[in-house]
């Protein structure tokens, strides 16, 4: 299982990677802009939203966190000590003098307050149409997702990640959501958005 995950995860990282350096920048600007219409039920009813701060190549979240707070909604960033974890979330205001620099770049002061997400939207490496989600591999996610587990997991990627069938293990939490910029996909029992 580690050695089918790890191969995914090479691939999935050189795809992403791919398909956003091949995307202009005016156009990564503008796609992801505010939540597609599908997944607001998830999301209208939360107080705090969880977003993380996007690295090259993964799903761009700046104006996700300024329509969520534009519309009256608490943001909610990743915060850790150390690369080793655990990970808890922290208020952010929007405004980037309130980063400092962290062990995984830049996150909330740790004098900001903790907070818990309602709704939390998650960067991942690759995703199946089962809504299994394969993450950077140091289960920062996970661990806080199991702790958690009545927080809506919305998780946010490219097309080109969407694999077969991601390997997963007991502790592997399905999302309620994947966002990609071409479709909205949700359970089964549920309709798939184009």
């Amino acid at each position: 299982m580690t050695s089918q995950k790890r191969e995914l995860r090479r691939a999935m990282r050189a795809a992403r990677l791919t398909h956003w350096q091949a995307l202009p920048a005016t156009h990564r600007a503008l796609i992801f802009g505010r939540p597609p219409r599908a997944i607001l039920p998830l999301i209208e009813p939360a107080e705090v939203v969880g977003l993380y701060l996007s690295v090259p190549g993964e799903v761009p979240t700046e104006r996700y966190a300024m329509h969520m707070l534009d519309i009256g909604k608490m943001i909610a960033l990743p915060w850790t000590r150390e690369h080793a974890g655990p990970m808890t979330f922290r208020l952010w205001t929007g405004s980037a003098e309130t980063l400092v620099k962290g062990p995984w770049g830049p996150q909330p002061h740790a004098a900001m307050p903790e907070i818990i997400p309602d709704a939390l939207f998650m960067p991942l490496v690759a995703f199946d149409s089962g809504l299994n989600r394969l993450g950077q591999g140091g289960g920062h996610y996970d661990s806080w997702c199991a702790a958690h587990p009545a927080t809506r997991r919305i998780g946010l990627g490219w097309t080109v990640q969407q694999a077969d069938a991601v390997p997963i293990d007991d502790h592997d939490m399905p999302l309620d959501a994947v966002i990609t910029e071409q479709q909205v996909l949700l359970p089964i029992n549920e309709r798939t958005f184009p």
